[in-house]
C-alpha cells in the first residue's frame, strides 16, 4: 500500500490491503486442498459479495452464512451454493428460506432440534420443496446443537421426514476449556 495515501484518508474508515487478502485466501484454500478438504468459508468476517466471490474463485466449495438475510445478500450477488449455519426458527424465516432455495443451486439449512426439523419439514412439504439439512452437534458451548447422546435418535427422526435430506453434521468449535 502506498504510505502517502494514508495521510489523505478521512477517519474513521476501513482500509483493506487487497494483496494481503488475496495471499490469505490463497493460502487457506491451498491448505484445505493439501488435506483434500472442501472449504466452505463463513462470510461473517467480511459480509461482502466481492470477497465471497474471491473465495469461490480460489476454489471454495460454497459459502457459509449465519442467517437468511446474509444468504439473501450473497444470492443477490450471484452466489448460489450457500449453507446457513444457524437453525432456521420461525415461520417468517422458513418462508424466506423457501424463496431463497428457488434462487440458488444449493441451499443447506441447519437443524438442531426435532421442533425445528418438524416445522421446516412441514413448510417444505407445503411448498413442494425438499431441503438439504445438516445436524449441528453441541461440542460443549451449550450455544446451539444437539447433545451427543441425542444425536443418533434425532438424525434417525430427521431421516424419516419426507422433505428433509440429512447430508451431514457440523459443529461450532467455540472456546471451551476444561
Amino acid at each position: 500500500m502506498n504510505p502517502n495515501i494514508l495521510e489523505k484518508l478521512q477517519t474513521p474508515c476501513i482500509v483493506v490491503d487487497l494483496e494481503k487478502v488475496n495471499k490469505n485466501l490463497k493460502e487457506m484454500q491451498d491448505s484445505a486442498n493439501s488435506y483434500k478438504c472442501k472449504l466452505r468459508p463463513h462470510i461473517k468476517t467480511h459480509k461482502m459479495v466481492h470477497f465471497a466471490k474471491l473465495q469461490l474463485e480460489y476454489g471454495a466449495a460454497g459459502i457459509t452464512c449465519a442467517k437468511v438475510s446474509e444468504a439473501e445478500v450473497m444470492a443477490d450477488g450471484g452466489i448460489d451454493d450457500i449453507f446457513i449455519a444457524y437453525p432456521i426458527i420461525g415461520d417468517f424465516r422458513i418462508k424466506r428460506a423457501i424463496k431463497l432455495a428457488a434462487r440458488t443451486k444449493r441451499l443447506i439449512l441447519a437443524i438442531d432440534s426435532i421442533e425445528g426439523a418438524t416445522a421446516l419439514n412441514e413448510a417444505a412439504r407445503d411448498a413442494g420443496v425438499c431441503f438439504e439439512v445438516r445436524l449441528e452437534m453441541d461440542t460443549g458451548a451449550k450455544r446451539t446443537g444437539v447433545l451427543r447422546e441425542r444425536a443418533v435418535s434425532l438424525a434417525t427422526e430427521i431421516n424419516q421426514m419426507s422433505n428433509l435430506n440429512l447430508t451431514g453434521i457440523y459443529t461450532f468449535k467455540s472456546l471451551i476449556y476444561q
